[in-house]
């Protein structure tokens, strides 16, 4: 059976080097696996189906297409221009409002690749017009949407909920104070180099100017805030949330800040569609994957083997670490997640670690492999964006990539960093 795995292992590697797209990757060798196996093609068919008829899986379209609009109609420049109002007189002042209305934007999104796309679109030019250095401004946005997906909403932290079963509001409020983390991390680390990377203070607004932008930037910041609200004080379920959502930016963009019209509804329509069956595709690759591994026996072989050899948990968590650093390099988010979690989550949870405190830790693994080559999403994100080399980015990325390995580090010893706030709000 290990050499199956490794064989299946090389020949996905060889196939994504190919450029084969990684949907078709996973279906097709999971799928000639299990028939090689004894299972049908019928029967491969109704597994899938099975597993995409969940709940829980209604709200991913639905806050994809709020992250749609929200990039479509504009409201990283009214999340920005408050953030500005507020801290832009400090020494890299601009560049730590980008951060602020990066990880506001991802609280509305829960996406990093619409994060990077929409801040990006923005920051950048801004950013290199007022002096900063191309591959820092590109480094320091492509590493700050990276927070669309620890900051609640988050997608990667739904899958894990649906796979592990695990409440996901519990896991959403885990991503908290870690996500809050990496973006005072980043402005600590832009306030110190500030004036090596072109940075300077901006000039500081007046009173009625400050008052103006804010009132402005209001109805953005309630979207949120409704939202979360919304799930925590037990008024919506998790898909009625999503939906309120995709009802909150329709009438932020259409009717206040009148950033869209009508008739580019269906366009942002059919990009939320485009971007919602990728995901599905992953998720029905991934979900033969899963189902071959378990039947192979390698997680109830894995899991005896760890509790025989006598591992604490942090041990565990240390190799996951570089085990998901590795894979990062590789794979997308999701595909990590639908992977990896079936086979390691009884070791976890014998091992008496908190799910809440792993899937934080995966998370950020997954945070990291988005600024990962060869496949690191948001380079190629950030590069199409900017219209700059992947290589200049990279580049960019190297310092804010080893600020998020301190953190991953951080919560990995510290397991209170992200379970103390789900055990306040939700008990223990």
């Amino acid at each position: 059976m290990e050499t199956m795995i490794l064989l299946a292992l090389l020949a996905a590697l060889i196939l994504l080097a190919l450029g084969i797209p990684i949907y078709l990757v996973l279906m097709g060798l999971a799928s000639a696996l299990l028939v090689a196996e004894g299972r049908t093609i019928a029967g491969l068919g109704q597994h899938v189906l099975d597993h995409l008829q969940s709940p829980i899986l209604i709200s991913v379209p639905f806050f994809i297409l709020s992250a749609v609009l929200m990039q479509g109609g504009g409201l990283a420049r009214v999340l920005f221009d408050a953030a500005l109002a507020w801290i832009g007189w400090i020494r890299g002042g601009l560049a730590i409002a980008g951060v602020a209305a990066t990880a506001v934007f991802a609280a509305i999104t829960g996406s990093s690749a619409a994060t990077t796309m929409a801040m990006g679109t923005l920051l950048v030019p801004l950013m290199e017009e007022k002096g900063y250095k191309t591959s820092f401004a590109m480094g320091l946005t492509a590493a700050a949407g990276t927070l669309g997906i620890l900051i609640p909403p988050s997608l990667p932290m739904i899958l894990f909920g649906l796979i592990a079963e695990e409440s996901i509001p519990r896991l959403f409020l885990g991503g908290v104070i870690p996500g809050l983390m990496q973006a005072g991390l980043f402005a600590a680390y832009i306030f110190f180099v500030a004036n090596k990377v072109g940075g300077k203070a901006e000039p500081r607004v007046s009173r009625k100017e400050f008052v103006n932008t804010n009132v402005h930037a209001f109805p953005a910041y309630l979207i949120p805030i409704v939202v979360l609200g919304g799930i925590y004080g037990g008024f919506v379920t998790l898909t009625e949330a999503a939906v309120l959502g995709v009802l909150c930016a329709l009438i932020a963009v259409l009717f206040i800040y009148r950033s869209a019209r009508l008739r580019d509804i269906p366009g942002m329509l059919t990009q939320a569609v485009d971007r919602t069956s990728v995901i599905v595709l992953i998720i029905m690759g991934a979900t033969l994957v899963s189902a071959w591994i378990i039947k192979s026996g390698v997680p109830q072989s894995f899991a005896a083997s760890i509790v025989e050899s006598d591992m604490k948990p942090w041990q565990f968590l240390l190799i996951m670490n570089g085990c998901l650093l590795v894979l990062g390099m590789f794979l997308e988010g999701v595909a990590i997640i639908l992977i990896v979690l079936p086979v390691v989550f009884v070791v976890v949870r014998q091992l008496g670690i908190d799910m809440t405190h792993f899937a934080v830790v995966m998370v950020i693994n997954i945070e990291l492999a988005l600024l990962s080559p060869p496949i690191g999403l948001n380079l190629f994100v950030m590069s199409n964006v900017a219209g700059r080399p992947v290589l200049e980015v990279l580049r960019g990325t190297i310092p804010f990539f080893l600020i998020m390995l301190g953190l991953l580090m951080a919560v990995t010893f510290f397991p209170a960093l992200s379970t103390w706030l789900p055990n306040l709000v939700l008990g223990s």
